[in-house]
């Protein structure tokens, strides 16, 4: 099927290069090529049980060269029941390097009240799922030497940019590419202004389009955002301990926490000064022997554990049981976050290597990791990943603060080890027309009722004025595992 027509293409532009954007057909705006119409037919997705429709749009890869190499845009529509609205809910994805598509029906499910009248727009972020995915199998290697040793092996990324430069620009994967991508869409779709939907790193490709197509966007939900002017593997570590910091108090306070593990902290302690001697080996499944393992690669596992308090509430027993001498849990926790097929490695790299990387100033990374238990590992690794990686050119101006008047709802957890607290304001203050909600006992990018409830108001208003008071009671953390 057709999707229905789209808007004039002349739309949104300067009255004074309507007529000849109009004899040339082309769209304004940095992505200046022609928008084609999306034919979407019917598909099926993982855990989506109402009708969807898919398609595709075919983009320059580099809009400078609109003749050059050509990318297939995907695109997923989750149709309304009984579509009243034409501005669908679009989200965008964090990592970066995660599929929409692939999320489709846990979105289906979150926003099931709300798509009974206007429709769930899913655009995978060229560099992933359907759009050309720049897959790095960053845990290729059986290795557990390597696997217990480096998050990024740089073997392992050499080898990927080695091949996927054979078929892609890795240049032109950046979110302001992806900002033009997702406004073509939108137009070739005959969508008016979009409810975007972010978390995360997909809360830097909100900014990006919200600056470079203001008119394009109706209301913003921007969780748990990430600046565009903050290097962020530089802020991991300190992160990273004052939520262990939290976590160790909360067991403290906690009666079944504190019982079963009274010296919870001096154990992590003792744990972390034994991974740093070198001394630790143990086994791994499916292979001989004992392995080394290392304080840095342990490090990392532990902060992706501190993302949210459900995972948290398991880190005392962990410690616990390695304190003990038994490294299994750790050692099949590593194991078990490797190779999501879904996440897009060599998108990550491309994002982070030309936004985050070359802004990080060696004087800063001491002081940023000093009594930490991260320590300087994560920056090291990333640092060291981004030599093999082409670096985009970014626009003038793109690390400055957005400023935009779109009722926006930003949405924060205090427990969340990955993004803090004082990101918020600094975002925040280029918002004219914004709501703050601290999601008390709530990580990374969570979700709750209270939450969903202001979301829905803040969607079918198109305003923030009724939220502007509104509060979430805490959200009981979850019980700490003891046994």
């Amino acid at each position: 099927m057709t999707s229905a027509a789209r808007p004039s293409a002349a739309q949104d532009m300067p009255r004074g290069l309507c007529a000849l954007a109009v004899i040339l057909g082309l769209l304004c705006g940095r992505g200046a090529y022609a928008a084609p119409s999306i034919e979407l037919a019917p598909c099926a997705l993982p855990d989506v049980t109402r009708p969807v429709r898919c398609g595709s749009l075919r983009v320059p890869e580099n809009p400078r060269s609109p003749q050059g190499r050509q990318l297939s845009i995907g695109v997923a529509v989750v149709p309304a029941i009984e579509r009243k609205h034409d501005d669908p809910i679009v989200v965008l994805m964090g990592g970066p390097g995660e599929s929409a598509i692939s999320a489709a029906g846990g979105y289906a499910k979150q926003f099931a009240s709300l798509l009974q009248e206007r429709d769930l727009l899913l655009v995978d972020q060229r560099g992933t799922g359907r759009s050309g995915a720049l897959a790095c199998d960053v845990a290729a290697t059986r290795d557990p030497a390597v696997r217990l040793k480096d998050l990024f092996p740089l073997d392992a990324v050499a080898s990927c940019e080695q091949r996927l430069r054979q078929a892609a620009d890795l240049t032109q994967y950046t979110y302001p590419r992806f900002a033009d991508d997702l406004e073509q869409v939108r137009r070739a779709l005959g969508y008016g202004p979009l409810n975007l939907f972010a978390g995360s790193y997909g809360t830097r490709a909100e900014q990006v389009y919200l600056r470079a197509y203001p008119r394009s966007v109706r209301t913003a939900y921007v969780g748990s955002v990430v600046p565009l002017d903050v290097a962020t593997p530089l802020t991991m570590a300190r992160t990273a301990q004052s939520t262990l910091d939290q976590l160790i108090r909360d067991c403290a306070a906690d009666a079944a926490c504190s019982a079963a593990f009274p010296n919870f902290g001096d154990e992590f302690r003792d744990v972390f000064a034994k991974l740093e001697s070198g001394a630790v080996r143990a086994p791994v499944a499916g292979h001989e022997g004992t392995w080394p393992l290392h304080k840095g690669r342990v490090a990392q596992w532990l902060r992706s554990m501190l993302y949210r308090p459900g995972d948290a509430a398991t880190v005392p027993w962990a410690i616990h049981r390695a304190h003990q001498g038994d490294w299994s849990v750790i050692v099949d926790g590593i194991e078990a976050k490797e190779g999501d097929p879904d996440f897009s490695y060599g998108l990550l790299f491309a994002i982070t290597c030309s936004e985050d990387i070359p802004f990080i100033r060696e004087a800063d990374v001491g002081p940023q990791s000093q009594g930490t238990f991260v320590g300087d590992d994560r920056v090291r690794q990333q640092l060291a990943a981004c030599r093999f990686w082409p670096r985009a050119t970014l626009p003038p101006r793109y690390r400055e603060p957005v400023h935009s008047s779109v009722p926006s709802l930003f949405v924060t957890g205090d427990h969340d080890g990955d993004t803090p607290l004082w990101f918020t304001p600094r975002v925040m203050a280029g918002f004219s027309q914004a709501v703050e909600i601290v999601a008390k006992g709530q990580g990374h990018t969570e979700w709750n009722a209270c939450i969903a409830g202001l979301y829905e108001q803040l969607v079918r208003s198109g305003s923030v004025t009724g939220l502007r008071q509104s509060t979430c009671a805490p959200v009981p953390l979850p019980p700490f595992k003891a046994s």
